[in-house]
């Protein structure tokens, strides 16, 4: 399948019209312009309330210790946890409101597609891991700050495997469910497959921006890796399947780090 084909869509079970109100997915449904804008509408209020509240609530009762809100935003115990609660407040409420616009339910509809994961089982792992070395490779030539924001982060070990398991396993999940399953789609019968992964990169590289000081480098790289999921996403259709390349990319990350730091208990080497 190249760059330019178009998903087949689903047939209709031949049953589906002798039932009475039986549910029948429009041809090619994708979110549209407006159910995008719902969705980043939804999740921006539910995630400041929530994450507000969670930080207000840690600040009165010094739940980790004296500590000022910028330093609380860099307390991997406190933000990872804050995220984890918001982004399944905005799941089940996402959840809720598109099984009620979408006839086949919330995962058709953003072409969540998991058997796509079976069939490239061993490939989209490949790729992630594969994309996540050649930018750490790649990183070594571009001009990135020696110290970033991130790297408060990675004060202790415990911190470590926070925000490691986090970045593995819920943060693609979320970010490629938002970037490829809502962005992405609504955008690409009005502005076409290449602008539409330009204006879905853009914002997802922004999204990281505050973690790497704005810095240039480590931004470009960034968008390049949206570029590819939005390919993994466009090519497969399947968001299940650029979430994995997602997490596996953020695996070797990691790992990098794993190794380098000693299994995360010499931390202080990162820094050399």
């Amino acid at each position: 399948m190249s760059w330019n084909s178009t998903p087949v869509p689903e047939a209709v079970p031949p049953d589906a019209e002798q039932i009475p109100h039986a549910p029948v997915a429009r041809e090619g449904q994708t979110p549209t312009i407006l159910e995008m804008v719902a969705f980043f509408t939804l999740a921006a209020i539910l995630i400041t309330l929530t994450q507000a509240l969670g930080a207000a609530v840690a600040i009165h009762w010094h739940l980790f210790g004296r500590i000022s809100l910028r330093k609380l935003a860099y307390q991997p115990r406190f933000t990872i946890p804050a995220m984890v609660v918001s982004y399944g407040i905005v799941a089940v409420a996402t959840v809720a409101l598109y099984r009620r616009v979408w006839p086949d339910g919330f995962l058709a509809g953003i072409h969540w597609n998991f058997s796509q994961v079976r069939r490239y089982a061993f490939w989209l792992p490949a790729l992630g891991i594969g994309l996540g070395f050649a930018m750490q490779l790649a990183s070594n030539y571009l001009p990135i700050p020696k110290e970033l924001p991130v790297d408060a982060f990675f004060q202790n070990a415990l911190d470590a495997w926070i925000v490691a398991l986090f970045g593995v396993f819920i943060a693609p999940i979320c970010e490629e469910i938002a970037f490829r399953g809502f962005l992405y789609p609504s955008l690409r019968p009005w502005t076409g497959r290449i602008l539409a992964a330009i204006l879905t990169s853009v914002p997802f590289a922004f999204l990281h921006a505050q973690q790497v000081a704005h810095a240039w480098g480590p931004l470009s790289l960034v968008f390049i890796v949206s570029t590819v999921l939005v390919w993994v996403r466009e090519r497969t259709n399947s968001v299940a399947a650029s979430a994995l390349v997602h997490a596996c990319y953020n695996f070797s990350i990691f790992a990098v780090i794993f190794y380098a730091s000693g299994g995360f208990l010499h931390l202080e080497r990162l820094k050399d």
